[in-house]
């Protein structure tokens, strides 16, 4: 049985930044993706925001509350955006290069929402670039990273982590890891929404015990292309590509926040994006042109791209504190020694809707403050007894053995039948009035109990990629569930969340809204800034 200091789930922006901290700190690190290494994700989509040309950090932070409907928690908001400055600087030390101006600064612009200027990115390299100094890191300070490794069970004792069971489909085990801290980073649940690809930590601590926050605020992307899995960056906007009707009628875009610009084009009969005229801009998105081409065969240069709205980001998650640690019932209470960062934490930096560019910047963030939290936390820590670890091993040995017994083959379902019935209940569900979110409800309660029979084609626990499909499905379902019973709860509309039944913000659902396993949901205030003093009053 190994033991690790830490042990961090994912291979992204979030999950790299934080193994690498923790490593710093000098704490054996392990970081585990259930996928190959090396995808990046579609956290750096928006660029990156930081107020490079500003005096301080004051508009940024107002912007950002203005534009989570201020249900951001501010103290976060305003230890986020007041270190965006430090993140770049960083970033460029360690090797990737932003735009410049013609004074050789960081070229900043304005995005979607923001009243300055201060969005950053590297064309069609900001994710791989990213990934690139973020692996750097990690190899720098001595982290160990594996792939291929599916996060079945979390194991604690009375929600005090003792570490985690896990699938290695490389050597075709069920594997039993001790930790004394663990850091969920594998991304949140927007893949239930189109690919049903989703990250599994994010579950797994759902099924230990952890309530989720804020499930019901899902953000759409303008830029999806239309009949695939490709979403095009925001950038282009920024650098002269248009939004239009097929028929030449424009969509508005200047001075527009990113929900009222995916307001627009939801709108439109047909939305196409037009980047021919990028001019001397359309460089730096060479590689996403023929990427664009070699997937649909649509010449960007010539031709223009048919657009559909799609969830790409999902706001909800695994509710944490400034240092990552994930919180249960009130601020004070910690599940000891699990925390979560990036798109599978809720930071309340993004409250009722995500500004743009700052995706990328609470990865970053939550990221390091976690792993650096983690490093020096573990340090006075001991490792706990291996018994319950070695029974929730054979625990899952058995589960996984009946998923592969073979059963009544005449009468099977499969992961794409219960995919295909989650899109379709999910299209069926247009408005969000009480009537249509407890019938979606309903679907997706009988779905869930099919989802926990699907048929295993594969019999080897090697390279088994049909039992991965299987444990995202069920995942995606539970999701599902809990961002619909979070939405019942809220009965007003804010942010991204719109419901035609309660049209207005209502001042009495200021807060978070938590759900447990059970389907019982909670309250978790919203924190006001330094000295319990708000940093923007709720207007």
């Amino acid at each position: 049985m190994e033991a690790w200091d830490v042990i961090v789930l994912g291979d992204g922006p979030a999950a790299l930044h934080a193994a690498a901290e923790a490593a710093k700190s000098g704490a054996s690190t392990l970081l585990m993706s259930s996928t190959g290494l090396g995808d990046p994700g579609l956290a750096a989509l928006d660029g990156l925001s930081a107020s490079l040309q500003e005096s301080n950090n004051r508009s940024h932070r107002e912007d950002t509350i203005r534009c989570g409907d201020f249900l951001c928690d501010q103290d976060i908001v305003a230890e986020t955006t007041a270190g965006a400055v430090r993140q770049v600087d960083l970033l460029e030390r360690r090797g990737l290069n932003f735009r410049r101006d013609l004074q050789g600064l960081p070229m900043v612009r304005k995005g979607p929402g923001h009243q300055q200027p201060r969005t950053v990115d590297a064309g069609s390299a900001t994710a791989n670039g990213l990934q690139h100094v973020a692996e750097e890191q990690c190899m720098r300070h001595g982290v160990i990273r594996r792939g291929d490794q599916i996060p079945l069970t979390l194991v604690h004792s009375q929600q005090s982590v003792e570490g985690l069971v896990a699938l290695d489909m490389i050597n075709g085990r069920i594997i039993g890891l001790q930790c004394k801290a663990l850091i969920v980073a594998d991304g949140g649940f927007e893949g239930a929404f189109s690919t049903g690809v989703i990250g599994l930590g994010m579950d797994m601590a759902f099924r230990a015990g952890v309530e989720l926050r804020d499930m019901e605020f899902t953000s759409h992307h303008p830029l999806a292309i239309k009949g695939t899995n490709l979403f095009l960056p925001t950038g282009l906007l920024l650098d002269g590509a248009k939004l239009h009707e097929a028929s030449g009628a424009p969509i508005e875009t200047a001075d527009r926040s990113m929900v009222e610009i995916n307001q627009a084009v939801s709108a439109a009969v047909q939305p196409v994006l037009d980047a021919r005229q990028l001019g001397e801009s359309a460089a730096w998105w060479g590689s996403l042109i023929r990427l664009v081409k070699q997937r649909t065969g649509i010449d960007m240069n010539r031709q223009t791209v048919p657009l559909e709205p799609t969830v790409v980001h999902t706001v909800g998650g695994l509710p944490v504190d400034g240092h990552g640690r994930c919180v249960i019932g009130t601020w004070a209470r910690w599940f000891t020694g699990l925390y979560a960062a990036g798109d599978a934490s809720c930071t309340g930096l993004h409250g009722a809707a995500p500004l743009s560019g700052n995706r990328l910047l609470d990865n970053l963030t939550s990221g390091a403050a976690a792993g650096k939290h983690a490093g020096e936390w573990i340090a006075n820590r001991k490792f706990s007894t291996p018994g319950r670890l070695e029974t929730a091993v054979e625990d899952a040995e058995a589960d996984v053995s009946a998923m592969m017994e073979a059963g009544d083959a005449t009468h099977v379902v499969r992961c794409g039948t219960v995919l295909a019935n989650l899109s379709a209940a999910l299209a069926s569900c247009s408005s969000l009035t009480a009537d249509t979110m407890t019938n979606l409800l309903t679907k997706l309660e009988q779905l869930s109990i099919t989802a926990e029979s699907l048929h295993l084609d594969q019999r080897s626990l090697i390279a088994n990629t049909n039992l991965l499909e299987i444990l995202r499905a069920q995942a995606a379902v539970r999701m599902m569930m809990a961002s619909v019973q979070s939405g019942l709860a809220r009965q007003e509309s804010r942010g991204v969340f719109q419901r035609e039944d309660f049209p207005e913000t209502n001042q009495d659902f200021l807060h978070h809204i938590t759900v447990a396993q059970d389907g019982t949901t909670g309250t978790l205030a919203v924190k006001k800034g330094a000295g319990g003093h708000w940093v923007l009053p709720p207007q």
